[in-house]
């Protein structure tokens, strides 16, 4: 059998891995068109802190790495055309000036081209003005304007345009965050974490908030020289960053297989397309979030990594494993503060057709004998008020091992674990390492009694 893998993604990198764990004697081709393979997309921000040396060592493996695994690798190579009726692919590789042209055909075709930075609405000419950085070729060319701009401007105030801001004003830059959301980081947080987090903004750090981008402004030099705000002055700045989510890499079949309304490619809950001999992973495909019952489109390195898992699973095995639930979950470090969500949100609940309460509490002391004078940490739960399941959770601390706990919250909220439920759940108690009662279960305790009161 033979399986073709249509990019280098973090997606098809999985599916590759699982299907010659599953059976060694598959043969398993990876096609891409550049050079590199698992790039990972955030780390602009690693390179610029000196948290790495360079940004060529951001990717998760190479091509030896998996030849060394029995994966067939095609760099430099682009698909230009694919024929579900022949089961076959046409594939251009070019070596300077000489083009070659060959087909090849499959059993089985995944295809993981990945997504690309979301392109606006501007004009071409001020399209030209902004700079992405999500592919490693973007990444060298914006790590060289960034190190060269004393005022940057970053489009979008959600986790990516975040982590970006703090990252450039650690290299003592002038930011300003521009969002035409009313709260920044909306999509992940409500505003009992935010506004921690916003307490102890740095002062070369700005935040605008509804605020829509008119048009990008450049000087008689054809340089970027500011945006200008709707029924707002023009903002000046060295560069422009946009930092809003990217958008799946569809245009090779858009024509082949079907696609939603969002522009991801369809497909049912074990990854396979309109076209049974086809699958799709990572950041081309929607999947189902939380308890909303709502496909979404959420481009994470870990959901990615499960579409590849559970594609190379149904393509090989007579029992079908169907994509889970996802949670959405992230963190974040952020202006000396760890943040992590999990679950729906209390603002976007309405949103979902959900009914929800929420409660929230800070915590400043890790153990019953603590000797961390300067722990902190918020912990917000969001329950549907009439069953008190937990939907959602989300935390700032100050402590790094915090984060973990979000692990925890998300297998409960997967599980739909109520509140009922958590206030008695068995944790360990050890006065060095915690307190007599677990923050979940004091913190369910809390959005018991809040019920109880309505």
């Amino acid at each position: 059998m033979r399986v073709l893998i249509i990019g280098g993604s973090h997606g098809g990198i999985a599916t590759a891995r699982h299907l010659k764990k599953i059976n060694p004697s598959v043969e398993v081709i990876i096609i891409e068109q550049s050079n590199v393979l698992g790039y990972i997309g955030s780390s602009l921000n690693l390179y610029l802190e000196k948290y790495v040396p360079t940004l060529e060592v951001c990717r998760t493996t190479s091509p030896s790495q998996l030849l060394t695994e029995g994966i067939n690798v095609m760099i430099h190579s682009k698909v230009t055309a694919v024929c579900p009726e022949s089961k076959s692919i046409t594939v251009t590789m070019q070596d300077g000036e000489t083009k070659i042209e060959d087909t090849i055909s499959y059993d089985f075709l995944v295809l993981a081209m990945g997504s690309s930075q979301y392109q606006t609405s501007f004009s071409e000419e001020m399209e030209d003005q902004v700079t992405n950085y999500k592919s490693l070729s973007q990444a060298k060319k914006a790590a060289v304007t960034l190190e060269a701009s004393q005022k940057v401007i970053i489009i979008g105030a959600g986790l990516i345009g975040f982590e970006l801001a703090e990252t450039l004003s650690q290299m003592n830059k002038e930011v300003i965050l521009l969002d035409r959301m009313n709260r920044g980081l909306f999509r992940y947080f409500d505003d009992e974490i935010t506004s921690i987090l916003l307490r102890d903004l740095p002062a070369n750090v700005q935040l605008k908030l509804n605020r829509n981008v008119q048009s990008v402004e450049i000087d008689e030099n054809n340089h970027f020289k500011g945006v200008q705000l709707t029924h707002d002055d023009l903002i000046e700045g060295d560069a422009l960053i946009y930092a809003i989510n990217p958008r799946p890499n569809i245009e090779l079949v858009a024509d082949i297989v079907s696609v939603n309304a969002d522009g991801t490619i369809e497909t049912n809950e074990y990854m396979q397309t309109s076209d049974p001999f086809i699958y799709a992973v990572g950041d081309l495909v929607s999947v189902y979030f939380s308890q909303s019952n709502t496909p979404s489109y959420i481009p994470l390195v870990t959901n990615a990594y499960r579409t590849g898992i559970i594609a190379a699973t149904n393509i090989l095995l007579d029992v079908k494993i169907p994509f889970p639930v996802v949670q959405r979950t992230i963190a974040s470090e952020l202006f000396a503060y760890y943040l992590a969500s999990t679950g729906i949100n209390e603002d976007e609940a309405p949103y979902y057709g959900l009914s929800v309460q929420s409660v929230s509490k800070t915590y400043e002391k890790s153990a019953l004998f603590s000797l961390e004078t300067d722990f902190e940490i918020t912990i917000k739960f969001v329950f549907d008020q009439h069953s008190k399941q937990l939907l959602g959770g989300q935390i700032i601390s100050n402590y790094e091992k915090s984060l973990e706990l979000i692990n925890t919250l998300s297998g409960l909220i997967t599980k739909q674990t109520t509140l009922d439920e958590m206030l008695t759940m068995d944790f360990y108690f050890n006065p060095k390492f915690s307190n007599p009662l677990h923050f979940f279960n004091d913190l369910a305790l809390e959005g018991i009694l809040k019920v109880n009161r309505r």
